[in-house]
């Protein structure tokens, strides 16, 4: 049981690193300008479009995804060793 305990600290660890991680990343601003869109990039900078924007929303899915799925793993694997031993 002590290995089911120690697999729920590593996967607990690692959905906290992988929502830190998304919670650190920069989504570009929106605007709209003269009947288009455009992204105020970080930076300061201007491109047209939203692509920037989308692709950070993308990368945030995608690392609260695995981060759910860490934490899914780490709570069953915490809930078995709640199991009673034979």
């Amino acid at each position: 049981m002590k290995i089911l305990s120690l697999v729920s600290v590593v996967f607990a660890l690692g959905a906290a690193g992988f929502w830190g991680w998304s919670a650190l990343i920069n989504v570009p601003v929106i605007y709209s300008g003269f009947g288009t869109l455009g992204t105020q990039m970080p930076d300061g900078s201007n491109i047209a479009g939203v692509e920037p924007f989308y692709a950070a929303l993308k990368l945030i899915s995608k690392l609260n995804a695995l981060a759910a799925g860490c934490a899914f793993v780490s709570a069953l694997t915490q809930a078995l060793t709640l199991l009673p031993r034979k």
